[in-house]
Order: C-alpha cells, then structure tokens, then sequence
C-alpha cells in the first residue's frame, strides 16, 4: 500500500493505493490549524520512535513522515499568511467605521446647532403669540361681542399647551374670568408665571390675571 499527498491552502488531498486489491481511494478534506498542529505533534513523536525503534523500513518510513511535516509546514504559512491577510482587511474595516463614527458626530454636532437655534425661533414666536393674543384682546372691549383668544402656557421644554387641555375653564371674555374659582385663579396665576403671592386679596390677583390677558376693563365685582 503507497499513499501520496497534494495541498494546497487549508485544502489536502490524500490518494491511497492498494495493489494488491486494485483499489484507489482519494479523500479531499478541509483541516483547520487545530488538525495541523495535532498532526505535526503526533508525525513527530512517530520519527522519533521509528528513528528509536530501528524499525524495518523505517528510514523510508521517515523521509515520507518527514515530507508529510514540511508540507504541513507549508499549509500552516499559508494559514499564517491568510489570517494575517484577513486582520488586515479587518483593521481597514475599523478605520472605515471609525471614519463613519467622526462624520456622524460631526453631523450630530451640527443637528444640536440647529436644534438650538430652532428652539430659540420656537422662543421667540411664542412670545410673538402671547403679544398679539394681548393686543388683540384688548381690542375685544368685555369679550361679549368679540371673544378674547386663549393664550397658551409655556412649558419647560420650550412647548405650549392651552388651559382647555389641562381642565381649566376657558377665559373668552371679561366675566370668566371674575368668576373664578380661588384654585382655578391661583392655577391660571402660576401657569402665566404672573407674580401673585399668597397674602394678596382676590380682587388683587383677578385684577393681575385681567392684565396679563389684556382685558383692560374694569373690575365689575
């Protein structure tokens, strides 16, 4: 029986002969460099017990052992060289990605420009709406005829709400509002940030409210 060996890459290819049965069996197969190093191991420890042992045939024996080495050898270079080939592909790849990673911060950084300066113009045109919703309602005389217009509170992350969506009565004209409630008063005093201390009489703090809506008529209580 004759064996003869061909490898190329990770990839060995292994042809066994036997003449005296007239049999060829050839095995392709795909080793990894675990399979090497095991290999390479046990080829070693059969030189030396060959070389040892004085076997016969033995020397024969040893120069396709030793051949078998070298060309595991040979695979394991191969191996060395593609993985370090892979590594390097990889480490372009981290570059790349890092290079993503900058410009999206930069990116990011320019949207936290804007965003800022998108929440100053929201700033400004609330304040823009709370000025004309006053001067207009102070052109709407008692609201009996032409209704004043609700103006929004302010939130703290620079949005609006009207003090219908919270469950507060609407203030359409100069009555609604003299007929608050003292909780619905002071509720209204505090969403407009209106100064109104505790120790203030009611007709104070009405007065106060009227102000900062725009209705300039007088107190009728």
């Amino acid at each position: 029986m004759s064996s003869k060996h061909g490898c190329s890459a990770n990839v060995c290819r292994l042809v066994v002969c036997s003449p005296g049965l007239g049999m060829q069996a050839a095995v392709n197969y795909v080793a990894t460099p675990e399979d090497f190093a095991h290999a390479q191991l046990y080829l070693h420890k059969v030189v030396h017990t060959m070389a040892v042992g004085g076997q016969p045939g033995a020397a024969d024996m040893q120069a396709l052992v030793l051949e078998a080495v070298q060309q595991l050898n040979g695979i394991n270079h191969l191996l060395n060289d593609h993985i370090n080939n892979t590594n390097q592909r990889f480490n372009h790849i981290d570059q790349q990605f890092n290079h993503i990673d900058q410009q999206f911060n930069i990116i990011n950084q320019h949207l936290h420009v804007i965003d800022n300066r998108l929440n100053r113009i929201e700033g400004r045109l609330v304040d823009i709406t709370e000025v004309s919703y006053q001067a207009y309602n102070q052109g709407c005389g008692d609201g009996v005829e032409r209704q004043y217009k609700a103006i929004p509170f302010r939130l703290p992350d620079g949005g609006v709400e009207l003090p219908q969506t919270v469950g507060l009565p609407p203030l359409r004209d100069a009555r609604a509002i003299e007929n608050l409630g003292d909780a619905n008063l002071n509720t209204y005093l505090l969403r407009y940030n209106v100064p109104h201390a505790g120790n203030l009489n009611r007709t104070t703090k009405v007065q106060r409210l009227k102000a900062f809506l725009g209705s300039t008529l007088p107190l009728s209580l």
